[in-house]
């Protein structure tokens, strides 16, 4: 390259020293300077329109000929364009494969930006949602899949789980969609169909509410004739008071896991739920306090701190069961002299309960598994205490009702704290605060 440029200089000073030459001997020095700077202008305008020309109207073909520095311009940019060209002929046909494996994939795929507008989707998308080429490209999602469940999904950004919708193309077909954030807080949606599992899922649950119901007959029969033995038992062998006893105690088990088995099919199907209202917290811990003293000892210590003009906004029943098994749980497994806190902390962000024992404390490897139906940590433990395995699995649910999340720190030997996490739009304050203080021994 300095070589053309040196060259091209030399040429031209060259050109000027011959017309200052022959300028000279014809007496017309600064006339014949003009004509060659003129001439050498004229030229270089002309091959700056043929380089105009040639990249507006040159299409693939080769750059007219030229030399010098010109020649190398013209080469140089002819030699972009062949590698711009196999560039996009690369990014084409990748496109192209990316394009035809997405289209293949069952699972529906959907591209949209950071305001929820659809940019690209493939055909098992279109499929699930009814979409269409090139009359939805630009909507917004939400104006296409009309669902309630998954404007609040969308708008309110919960994309930590999977959400289950009924699909708004094709009747009875259950979509589940999954969103990932990417580059500037774009959208990448999943959609696959969950029809079948979602049929498995809610014959399990007509299942266990149809059987818990149908339990429940037989079981108040065997619950009676027991309670009649119960009456006669001094006049039996003791071999058989301790089995009329044992059967008792049983019933009475048996009863209670019946009992959370339909509270947790009523709390999966949604039906005939309580109305939300606003209510005090303090006095539904006080409620569940005064039927918790049956199973406490003489050496247990009970503290609660919860202001008076804490409220929140739910279904009482609900609430009342979820407060009520976290505290019946901290007392069963809190040894004797061990001081449980039941607490209620606020701020503009949430509202937390929670409820803190000093009992065995539980193996951080569990924890993620508590609320699963029948999970036990200690296969006796459970029965020891009279539990029925369930307690945690309804506090979960009633908290997904009330758009709130179950935390769990526990280490072995040092307790465990519970503590439910409700939204701001489920807390607030009365006018006049007077936090309270109670210490039960």
């Amino acid at each position: 390259m300095k070589t053309i440029w040196r060259n091209t200089i030399l040429s031209w000073l060259a050109g000027f020293a011959a017309c200052a030459v022959i300028g000279y001997i014809l007496g017309h020095f600064l006339g014949v300077l003009l004509l060659y700077t003129l001439g050498t202008l004229y030229w270089q305008l002309y091959q700056l329109y043929q380089f105009h020309n040639w990249l507006r109207h040159s299409g693939r073909a080769a750059p007219p000929e030229s030399s010098g520095i010109w020649g190398e311009v013209f080469d140089a940019v002819y030699r972009l364009q062949k590698k711009q060209r196999k560039s996009k002929r690369r990014m084409r046909q990748a496109l192209t494969r990316i394009e035809s494996s997405t289209s293949a994939l069952k699972e529906g795929v959907i591209m949209a930006d950071n305001q929820g507008n659809l940019e690209w989707w493939n055909n098992s998308a279109a499929h699930f949602l009814g979409l269409m080429r090139p009359v939805d490209r630009g909507q917004v999602i939400t104006n296409i899949v009309r669902s309630p469940e998954f404007f609040r999904y969308f708008t309110q950004k919960r994309f930590g789980e999977p959400l289950v919708i009924k699909s708004p193309a094709k009747d009875g077909v259950y979509l589940e969609v999954q969103t990932t954030l990417y580059d500037k807080n774009d959208h990448l949606i999943f959609v696959r169909d969950v029809t079948r599992l979602h049929l498995l899922e809610q014959m399990r649950k007509d299942f266990v509410a149809n059987a818990s119901h149908e339990l429940k007959t037989p079981l108040t029969v065997i619950k009676g004739y027991v309670e009649t033995l119960d009456m006669f038992k001094d006049n039996l062998p003791k071999s058989m008071q301790k089995g009329i006893v044992n059967m008792a105690e049983q019933s009475v088990r048996m009863e209670q896991l019946i009992e959370d088995l339909l509270l947790l099919s009523r709390l999966e199907s949604d039906d005939k739920r309580e109305e939300n209202q606003w209510h005090r917290v303090s006095d539904i811990v006080e409620s569940i306090l005064k039927t918790t003293t049956a199973i406490m000892t003489d050496q247990h210590k009970l503290a609660t701190y919860i202001s008076e003009d804490a409220r929140i906004y739910g279904s009482y029943k609900e609430l009342y069961s979820a407060f009520s098994n976290l505290i019946v749980n901290a007392v069963k497994y809190s040894p004797d002299g061990g001081e449980i806190n039941i607490k209620w902390e606020s701020s503009e962000l949430n509202g937390i309960f929670s409820v803190k024992d000093q009992g065995l404390g539980i193996d951080p490897r569990h924890v993620p598994r508590l609320t699963e139906r029948f999970f036990r940590v200690d296969k006796g433990r459970g029965s020891k205490t009279g539990g029925t395995g369930l307690g945690l699995a309804i506090v979960k649910h009633v908290l997904l009702h009330h758009e709130a999340k179950l935390q769990i720190r526990s280490l072995p030997g040092t307790g465990s704290t519970f503590s439910c996490h409700f939204p701001a739009s489920r807390v607030r304050k009365d006018a006049v605060s007077q936090s309270t203080s109670t210490l039960t021994e």
